[in-house]
């Protein structure tokens, strides 16, 4: 009787088998879906985040591969590996309902997209992901505009497909980095402003669609428009999120300028020194960026040419007055710099903020 029933039982399988044949092979075809992932309430997950996961016979939930993970409990050792180009990441796996609810619980909006590739291509993207059951084998060196979560992502499509997220995507018509900074750090303006001293030219050039793909909400259109790749959204934020500021950096600089100048009519003494210490202070940002960095947007910066970290001499009486004239003359030629294109960083509120104080120290002393 039990070998009737069975019999039974493995004929009715595969006549639904024959019924309903896309069903049956649609459990076994794999299938590989990137996650793209809105800003959040913290300010550094403002530029979002990216994931790519993996449906099949192995993980029916899915398990979601994480090019963004590294050691968050050693913050100043990871900083500085970072700076000197040598921030150890790796991938971390998970399934996808874990990540999900993450994400859901941090109140940012999920994106997918399914890549329609050929099973060729697919199987040969998930033999590259499966170096992350050995996470060793996928470690590398953080970059935040050239190497990421998000840029891994990307390069990995990009062999599989043959070049069809880079090919014809070098043109350079996509904003620089730093309008793409300002963007994200659009609510918080005195991190723009300190951004200006930290980042240098390089960050100021046109980029290509290919650059700006380390952002995930650039990834996610040029996979709609080169993969025909649809944006599917899974969980939507709920709170929305805080309107940019309407204060901007000049305005900021503009505003610690002024504060300068008061301190130098009204402080004597006291106010002319507390005058140098601010500049001094923020001279060491931009210096010891290029003492220290490796990486070209941070060494290669033209706010060193206005902030100097030897303006301790604007003090020192025998000093003093021959300095605070090179001071203002270099600053002058900085000005013409800026206006006949030499120049490409955001420099004026810096030039104001040491030029107008020593402009008007140099016109009371010689008054």
């Amino acid at each position: 009787m039990r070998k009737i029933v069975w019999m039974l039982l493995t004929w009715l399988l595969g006549a639904l088998g024959l019924l309903f044949p896309h069903a049956a092979v649609a459990q076994t075809q794999p299938s590989v879906d990137v996650y793209t992932m809105g800003p959040g309430d913290d300010l550094f997950s403002r530029f979002g985040h990216a994931a790519i996961c993996v449906t099949d016979d192995e993980s029916p939930l899915g398990r979601c591969y994480n090019y963004g993970t590294a050691d968050f409990s050693t913050p100043g050792p990871l900083t500085w590996g970072v700076l000197r180009g040598h921030g150890r990441f790796w991938v971390s796996v998970l399934s996808q309902p874990r990540m999900m609810a993450i994400y859901r619980f941090e109140d940012r909006t999920v994106y997918r997209q399914r890549l329609r590739l050929p099973p060729a291509q697919i199987d040969q993207l998930i033999a590259a992901l499966h170096l992350a059951d050995r996470p060793e084998q996928t470690l590398y060196n953080y970059r935040h505009f050239d190497d990421n979560c998000t840029t891994r992502i990307r390069d990995l499509i990009d062999h599989v497909t043959a070049g069809a997220l880079r090919r014809d995507n070098l043109a350079l018509t996509h904003p620089s980095l730093r309008q793409r900074v300002e963007t994200g750090f659009a609510t918080a303006p005195l991190l723009t402003a300190l951004a200006q001293v930290v980042l240098g030219r390089r960050v100021d050039a046109a980029t290509s669609g290919w650059d700006s793909m380390f952002l995930p909400e650039v990834l996610r259109s040029e996979l709609l428009k080169r993969l025909h790749a649809e944006p599917e959204i899974l969980s939507a934020r709920r709170q929305p999120l805080d309107p940019p500021s309407r204060l901007r950096p000049l305005s900021l600089w503009l505003l610690a300028t002024s504060v300068l100048l008061l301190l130098i009519g009204l402080g004597g003494r006291i106010g002319l020194t507390l005058t140098v210490g601010l500049w001094s202070l923020l001279a060491l940002l931009p210096w010891t960026m290029l003492l220290i960095a490796k990486l070209p947007e941070l060494r290669v910066n033209e706010a060193l040419l206005v902030l100097w970290p030897t303006d301790f001499l604007l003090l020192h009486p025998a000093t003093k007055r021959h300095y605070r004239r090179l001071r203002l003359a270099v600053l002058g030629l900085l000005g013409i710099g800026k206006l006949v294109g030499l120049l490409t960083q955001p420099l004026w509120g810096l030039m104001a903020l040491v030029g107008l104080p020593l402009l008007y120290w140099q016109a009371t002393t010689e008054a």
